[in-house]
């Protein structure tokens, strides 16, 4: 009898087991797809020459160095990495508020075609960049924004917004609006209660949608190509391309250059993750 009572507990213990089990490979799995190209790219960026064509190769460095660094760090580099920057950061901050402003309007019941506005939106996305490419480089050519820093911010814009605008709708749908109406008869102008009660609450919504915009921005390749033309206005993407000869090409600054590509990127998400988890806490509490 104790035997009998005993499998069936026994079997249940091995069958968690074995589904705990599958759910760490599956994820160990998953992340070794995801960042094994990353690591690799790191430690090759600490291999001497000589061992970055070393056959069979070698995850870890024999001799490790940081001359790839050293040399991938010169003022060119500094230069990219500061348009890429300005660039990147007036966009983001561009976006943002005009993302902030529609999204606000499209989220308050004033309007009768504001679903209707946010599905044309939606569609608007499902367009490939590539398609726009030319009708935007025919505008930028007549506006006279070609080869210059803010005519490839108002490029970014255009597949940026909308995506930025149903972000933040999500977020300033869930306030209640009797906190907005309540400023408002305490004396505050529309204006006002949205700068105190709207965007402070919203503040979760707003890092998460200011980092996908400065990712989106910041890894672009094709418009960056195609809209500057002089060379020291490039960004760091483009200025990556320059360790590529036609003839030869520099692995080890290239993949030091790429590692430092990273580290903006990894700096703001490590200083917007608590936001993302206030921004899931708070739709999991409205939902």
């Amino acid at each position: 009898m104790t035997s009998a009572t005993a499998t069936p507990a026994g079997r249940g213990r091995s069958n968690r087991l074995m589904s705990g089990a599958g759910v760490y490979a599956a994820a160990a799995l998953l992340a070794a797809f995801v960042l094994g190209p990353v690591l690799w790219m790191v430690v090759t960026a600490l291999k001497p020459r000589d061992e970055v064509f070393t056959s069979p190769p070698h995850w870890i460095p024999h001799h490790p160095t940081f001359e790839n660094f050293g040399a991938a760090l010169d003022p060119t580099f500094l230069r990219f990495m500061g348009n890429s920057l300005l660039v990147c950061t007036g966009a983001t901050l561009l976006c943002v508020a005009l993302a902030l402003l529609a999204s606000y309007t499209l989220s308050r019941p004033s309007g009768r075609m504001r679903h209707s506005v946010l599905v044309v939106v939606l569609v608007s996305q499902l367009l490939p960049q590539a398609v726009l490419l030319v009708p935007l480089y025919r505008s930028a050519e007549e506006l006279g924004l070609l080869n210059s820093y803010a005519g490839l911010v108002v490029v970014y814009l255009t597949f940026t917004l909308p995506v930025a605008m149903w972000l933040l709708h999500g977020f300033i749908a869930a306030i209640p609006a009797e906190l907005e109406e309540a400023a408002q008869a305490d004396g505050l102008s529309s204006f006002r209660a949205f700068l105190t009660v709207i965007v402070p609450l919203a503040r979760p919504g707003i890092a998460a949608t200011a980092a996908f915009v400065f990712f989106t921005a910041w890894q672009d390749f094709m418009f960056a190509l195609v809209f500057l033309t002089d060379e020291a206005k490039r960004t760091l993407p483009l200025g990556v391309l320059g360790y590529m000869g036609q003839y030869t090409v520099q692995w080890g600054q290239l993949m030091a250059a790429s590692t430092l590509l990273l580290l903006p990127i990894m700096a703001l998400f490590v200083a917007v993750q608590r936001h993302f988890v206030a921004g899931l806490t708070v739709g999991a509490v409205k939902g």
